[in-house]
């Protein structure tokens, strides 16, 4: 899919980093200057376990997918990082908000051998 061919005034690219603990959703133009940011742990302002449950991802997509919306953005891309419990959800409040995604990458860095172990030891 050719993105160019997208007006660039109504385009964004939102990348989502999912925790353990936390997701983070950020907001960027089609020149990656950044337009707004959202947590679960800003948005709900609770305890920091319940920053864990996969409803605040939901609720963060929501709030900037109708942020990006006031602002004129209708068409977006998607970029997950991260084995967190809110990555799917996330994604749903984005849908939820009204705003259409044209792609959805996942760039989670993934070892594919790892380091190399320790020598074993001689006695």
């Amino acid at each position: 899919m050719n993105l160019r061919k997208d007006n660039p005034s109504n385009f964004c690219i939102i990348n989502i980093n999912s925790t353990q603990n936390n997701t983070i959703l950020t907001a960027t133009n089609f020149l990656g200057k950044v337009l707004s940011s959202r947590t679960k742990g800003f948005l709900l302002k609770s305890k920091k376990g319940k920053k864990a449950v996969p409803q605040g991802a939901l609720l963060a997509g929501e709030s900037l997918g109708t942020f990006l919306i006031e602002k004129g953005y209708t068409f977006s891309q998607v970029r997950i990082k991260g084995f967190g419990s809110g990555r799917e959800n996330a994604v749903q409040g984005i849908l939820a908000a009204g705003l259409q995604i044209r792609e959805i990458l996942d760039i989670t860095k993934i070892p594919h051998n790892g380091c190399r172990s320790k020598k074993s030891r001689r006695i």
